[in-house]
């Protein structure tokens, strides 16, 4: 299932050995890779942010893609951040990411970051823990991994339609009240409306940059290149999954 990998290093050199083990993963066919970055803290607490090529990338390198896309809906209706320290993923009031840049992602994350650590965030699809875990637990124990249908795409969609029930009482209630009552309701219905409008513009923009992401997957999978008939039938299974996902996003529109 797609999922985002998140894994804390004492070093920015194991990050990267953690990394290329993930992509060797991705070659193998055990895993399909998508965005990957390593974002390191130096000993005077400044953060930096590299991508899978090793080149330093701007606040923006996040905002194009699929993982810069999921900070608007974790700071939106979720209250979730992926909370570094002790490799938990955190909802609590306190700890809610609630910034909507990706600077400010880096902000919160960097806090958690202690110094002279880095952390590596991948945008994966496994179809089981094994094959990551072999590679990764033997250079870090802090591996954390959420679902991004379950607790991302799910939860949003449940918030959406929340809105808009809202809406439908709001709008009722409108009708029914006079004087400073009915512009009372009128103000709150065109919040909820907006909210509502903020909310599916940001699932949309993550639909969209799932989809380049499965179609990507799809053109790339190749079953002959595949020896090991077991990670052939299961690349095989994560194929029509992708395929099946990919029609779904597309008829969600």
């Amino acid at each position: 299932m797609e999922k985002m990998i998140q894994a804390l290093f004492n070093t920015e050199t194991d990050a990267f050995k953690g990394l290329q083990a993930i992509q060797q993963l991705g070659l193998t066919k055990d895993i399909s890779i998508g965005e990957t970055y390593v974002l390191t803290k130096d000993l005077d607490g400044n953060t930096a942010i590299r991508s899978a090529k090793d080149e330093a990338e701007g606040s923006g390198a996040l905002g194009g893609g699929l993982i810069g896309g999921l900070i608007g809906l974790l700071a939106g209706p979720l209250g979730l951040i992926v909370g570094v320290a002790g490799g938990m993923l955190a909802g609590s009031a306190g700890e809610t990411l609630r910034a909507e840049s990706v600077s400010d992602y880096l902000d919160v994350v960097s806090e958690k970051i202690p110094n002279g650590k880095s952390v590596l965030v991948a945008h994966v699809w496994e179809d089981w823990e094994t094959p990551l875990n072999s590679v990764l637990l033997p250079i870090t124990t802090d591996v954390s991994r959420f679902n991004l249908q379950d607790d991302i795409y799910v939860p949003a969609q449940t918030e959406l339609d929340k809105i808009s029930a809202d809406i439908k009482t709001a709008e009722i209630k409108f009708l029914e009240a006079e004087g400073n009552e009915k512009a009372d309701w009128n103000e709150t219905l065109e919040a909820l409306r907006l909210k509502r409008e903020q909310l599916q513009r940001k699932l949309n923009s993550n639909y969209d940059q799932q989809e380049k992401q499965y179609q990507l997957w799809i053109n790339e999978h190749r079953s002959d290149s595949v020896s090991d008939e077991e990670v052939q039938e299961r690349a095989s299974k994560r194929l029509e999954a992708q395929k099946a996902r990919l029609e779904q996003l597309k008829n969600s529109k």
